[in-house]
């Protein structure tokens, strides 16, 4: 009955630590679980955050990309207007070089027609000259 008890309570013991034991590996088990979890609540916020860098990265660019877009579009609006102001200069220019050309056509007319009649006055003149000499004498 001794040894039986004895034996009993060796089982108990036996019992016990591996009760303790178990006890621990739960323990352990239990600390990697909420290691765990503490590392996918991590994972999950370092995921947030690169997501979020992304979208705010994508909109900056985007943004960058329609300013440059209005931009271009407002130097081609005013291209296209130097463009007709340069036209419109031209069209001035070739009508003043077309009048200034007939202006310069009539004043070489004008001065050939004074030449005509200058010579004609000369040629009168010398003429009447000769006639009053020749009346004197």
């Amino acid at each position: 009955s001794l040894a039986r008890a004895r034996s009993e309570t060796r089982k108990h013991q036996q019992m016990y630590r591996k009760a303790e034991q178990e006890a621990q590996k739960g323990k352990i088990l239990e600390r990697k679980i909420t290691e765990l979890k503490q590392a996918k609540v991590a994972l999950i916020k370092k995921q947030k955050e690169a997501a979020q860098r992304y979208k705010e990265t994508t909109d900056q660019k985007t943004r960058e990309l329609q300013a440059l877009k209005k931009k271009e579009r407002t130097a081609g609006v005013k291209l296209s207007k130097l463009e007709a102001e340069v036209q419109k200069h031209k069209i001035n220019l070739e009508k003043r070089r077309v009048y200034c050309n007939k202006l310069s056509s009539k004043l070489k007319q004008t001065e050939s027609h004074l030449m005509r009649v200058l010579a004609m006055r000369k040629r009168d003149l010398q003429a009447k000259a000769r006639k009053t000499i020749t009346t004197r004498n």
